[in-house]
């Protein structure tokens, strides 16, 4: 361990070293200094880095350049004649000013004549695609992979300057849900004239300038001839085992009309939806969000698991037209099938009885999803912006799983669990926006949705496998039967009013208004021969209505470079429970500040300080009066005394960003919670009860991280480093312990970026994790050793891969080493509209996964059966 990081430091200082020559200066017209004014170093001599700058607000600039190299500089701003000079720099250190002359032509001459690769203009980077790739890409994803500061992970997640992308478009329209992974995977990347990246990006242009916003939208501009005519691929592929793949995209971009199609059908290990991408359609990584989707019946159909078998079915089609130029409408369905099989084999240790058991299980799912939206964005005038959309979403699945479990030294359980869910949804969303005068927004919101969830589970087995909780008959053909039927209503509104006092001083006032209703219905029955028997016990009937009703005044001001942010929220919050024709009210106010300090250093460098406190609610099933099955040998008991949760959360985060040169983003995040809600546990064997309570002791979370990136022209480097320390409560006899967990993770990567090639791609991954309670200790390493290829040659493309990874639990004595290799020929003749492809995944043919992990009861490793070897050939055909 300590040689790689060794290895790795020695490289990044030697990397630092390297001849350079920084230069530096000022850029003025013949009367004030150019605040915002682009510098563009363009290398002359071969192997001397590209770089450039934009002058901060004295009209400053700092350029790191190869010494004794001949450089091109472009010194260009808006109103400006742009000047250009070939400068040779052979000193360390050099003092150069820059004096810029009013252009008396039109600013559209200067942009005709204006071809550099980067242009940056405030918060938008605009690369010009065709300075670096060389045409032989296929997808979006390669050329991103190929820009300065753009990089992309295997999922499609794009981060840019050390930000994540949040929203893609096209043409400035939203492609589908705005999710990255769609466009990477399915935008053709002959189509693309340029990449505009757009910070601090807002949906509505009136609310830029009042709103710091943390979105950055990636927005495709097209070539002019695509414009005209539909283009896309359509690719078709068989393989060993009866394999295929169909994957159709088609693609037609106008000034008022434009649609996009995507479909996908395949037996391989690929799929075009997965949890993930429900997630963003549902609204996003919201934390509150995030939680009710986790725990609902869809999210067990949809997480993304490993899986050995897979039949995948997917179409999306995004259609948009604008009625004039100030009304757009847009619509899309996306349509999913899925069959998916999964194989695991636990072993579990039950750490305070201290049973072992040995469990297998094969699942079944099966899931249709549907969804839909229909939008309208209208400018009725330059100050009014009205947004209103609907959502449709239906999905339904069935999950047959097949369980056996053999406890040492005892009976085996051997029963089958089948889980057939449906969904429904409808919400509709409104949006307005008024601009009154230069100093005066305002902005309202309303949203409404109705959700319909009916899910029905049996448990069939030829002899009792539940807990002594549950009073079953005894029974040959055991069939246990649980009926659910859920109902939520929401409706959200929003007043807001923003006001510039000054240039230097903002006030933002705000009325917020969240009501929540969930009608829970479900009862649980054993069919028997002439009769149902109904356990009262397990019957659970709610009805659950939150009221959130908040005022908020926030505070923007400048100070030197710094903005300040304060703000107070005062919320209302009510809480009515009816069980059983008893009835519970809560009601409590709050105080929530939030406090931040941003430094704007200059264009590149920033330093961030935040505090937020925040409360978090019980759901509505943590306040059941009865027992809830949640399966055969977990059972859960609510607790009607529940009272919310409290986070304090402290950051820091600073930024120095280059697009050649060093990049700096460590980050400090510290969380205490007080009150958590945490789950007590009364086991037996293997059967436990656990209830929701709220701990009274705190919990404390650090995590520290660092990210140094060295980019240059053809090539980037990077090295991660990662510590969290997490304090957290579990119970031993109703009393509280701290337990804790530690995690260190360092990562290191290279990645090359020759137009012409070959490329390589290489990272190293180390993780060591520490868990330990009362009862156990878990300690485990896993390391992660990736390599990928990529060469382009005359009108071949050769691409190979291979993952490694290393697992032992030092506790377990387990280890695990797994290794998956791919690799793939592309041919396509130049001008050609047919290409062919031979690619083949999991070349080693890897079989099992092994993972492990420790709660506050059990320790268990799972071994997961993996995607067998896959070979395809493909044919492609450009339309």
């Amino acid at each position: 361990m300590r040689k790689y990081i060794l290895v790795l430091v020695l490289f990044f200082y030697f990397i630092k070293n390297y001849s350079q020559t920084i230069v530096s200066g000022i850029i003025k017209s013949k009367t004030e200094v150019l605040v915002g004014a682009n510098i563009l170093a363009k290398p002359l001599t071969k192997g001397a880095k590209f770089s450039y700058a934009v002058t901060n607000v004295n009209g400053k600039y700092t350029l790191k350049l190869t010494k004794n190299a001949l450089y091109k500089f472009t010194i260009s701003f808006v109103g400006c004649i742009t000047l250009k000079e070939d400068i040779l720099f052979n000193t360390s250190k050099l003092t150069k000013n820059f004096n810029l002359k009013e252009d008396p032509n039109e600013l559209q001459e200067i942009i005709i004549n204006y071809k550099e690769p980067i242009v940056v203009k405030k918060d938008t980077t605009t690369y010009r695609v065709k300075s670096f790739v060389n045409g032989k890409e296929h997808k979006l994803r390669e050329v991103l992979k190929k820009l300065p500061g753009v990089e992309v992970d295997r999922n499609g997640n794009v981060t840019v300057k050390g930000k994540k992308v949040t929203t893609v478009l096209v043409e400035n329209k939203e492609f589908f849900t705005g999710d990255s992974k769609l466009a990477v995977n399915n935008i053709p990347a002959d189509v693309v004239k340029e990449i505009q990246v757009i910070e601090d990006y807002h949906e509505s242009d009136l609310l830029k300038g009042f709103e710091t916003s943390e979105e950055v939208a990636l927005n495709i501009n097209l070539k002019e001839d695509k414009k005209q005519f539909a283009f896309g691929d359509m690719e078709i592929g068989t393989g060993i085992k009866d394999r295929y793949i169909f994957h159709p995209t088609l693609f037609k971009y106008s000034k008022k009309t434009s649609y996009s199609f995507i479909g996908d059908a395949n037996n391989t290990s690929n799929k075009s939806f997965t949890l993930k991408d429900y997630i963003n359609y549902e609204g996003g990584l919201d934390t509150d969000n995030l939680s009710e989707i986790f725990s609902s019946s869809v999210a067990k159909l949809l997480r993304n698991k490993e899986f050995y078998d897979n039949k995948h079915y997917f179409g999306g089609l995004n259609f948009q037209y604008e009625t004039n130029p100030k009304n757009r409408w847009t619509a899309f369905f996306i349509a999913l099938q899925d069959k998916t099989d999964v194989a695991q084999q636990q072993n579990n240790d039950y750490i305070i009885d201290d049973i072992q058991e040995q469990r297998v299980t094969h699942e079944n799912l099966n899931q249709s999803v549907l969804l839909g939206k229909l939008q309208l964005k209208s400018a009725p005038s330059k100050k009014l912006r009205i947004k209103l959309e609907n959502k449709l979403e239906i999905i339904s699945g069935l999950n047959n799983l097949e369980n056996e479990s053999n406890l040492i030294n005892n009976n085996n359980l051997i029963f089958s669990k089948n889980n057939n869910v449906n969904t429904l949804s409808l919400q509709s969303g409104l949006k307005i926006e008024r601009k009154i005068n230069e100093y005066h927004t305002s902005q309202a919101k309303l949203h409404v949705k109705f959700s319909k969830v009916s899910e029905n589970q049996k448990w069939l087995a030829n002899n009792n496998i539940f807990s002594s909780q549950i009073p079953i008959t005894p029974s040959a053909n055991l069939n246990v039967t649980q009926n659910i039927e859920n109902k939520k209503y929401e409706f959200k509104s929003l007043l807001k009013h923003f006001w510039i006092v000054n240039p230097v001083n903002h006030l933002f006032f705000s009325l917020k208004n969240n009501l929540f209703a969930t009608d829970y219905n479900n009862n649980i029955e054993q069919l028997l021969i002439g009769e149902n028997k109904i356990f009262d016990n397990f019957k659970n009937n709610s009805l659950d209505k939150q009221l959130f009703s908040s005022v908020c005044i926030k505070y923007k001001y400048l100070l030197g470079d710094v903005f300040f942010t304060t703000q107070l929220e005062y919320l209302n919050y009510i809480r009515s429970t009816s069980q059983f024709l008893e009835d519970k009210i809560y009601n409590n106010f709050f105080l929530l500040p939030q406090f931040e300090a941003n430094w704007e250093i200059d264009n590149k460098r920033s330093l961030k300080f935040s505090y937020l406190l925040k409360n978090k609610f019980p759901r509505y099933q943590d306040f059941f009066i009865n027992n809830s099955l949640h399966d055969f040998n977990s059972v859960r008991l609510g607790n009607i005394n529940l009272r919310e949760s409290n986070y304090h959360t402290f950051r820091v985060y600073f930024r120095k960003y280059q697009s050649y040169g060093w990049s700096f983003y460590p980050r400090i995040n510290y969380k205490i919670i007080k009150s958590r809600l945490q789950n007590k546990y009364l086991s037996k064997g293997i059967y436990y009860i656990n209830t929701p309570v709220n701990t009274i002791l705190p919990e404390k979370e650090l995590n520290i991280s660092t990210r140094v990136v060295y980019g240059y022209k053809y090539w980037r480097a990077s090295l991660r480093t990662s510590y969290v320390n997490r304090n957290y409560v579990s119970f031993n006899a109703n009393k509280e312990i701290l337990a804790t967990n530690n995690s260190f993770s360092v990562f290191g990567g290279f990645k090359s970026m020759y137009i012409k090639g070959p490329n390589i791609d290489v990272s190293f991954n180390h993780n060591y994790n520490t868990n330990k309670n009362l009862f156990f200790n878990s300690i485990s390493d896993r390391t992660k050793f990736n390599l990928a290829l990529d060469y382009d040659i005359n009108d071949w493309q050769f691409k190979a891969e291979t993952r490694y990874s290393y697992f032992k639990n030092k506790t377990s004595k387990t280890t695990n080493t797994f290794n998956e290799t791919n690799a793939s020929i592309f041919y396509q003749k130049e001008d050609s509209m047919w290409g062919f492809e031979l690619k083949a995944t999991n070349i080693g043919n890897n079989t099992h996964r092994i993972s492990s992990s420790l709660s506050d009861i059990l320790f268990y490793e799972t071994k997961t059966r993996l995607f067998p070897r896959t070979i395809l050939a493909k044919v492609v055909y450009k339309i």
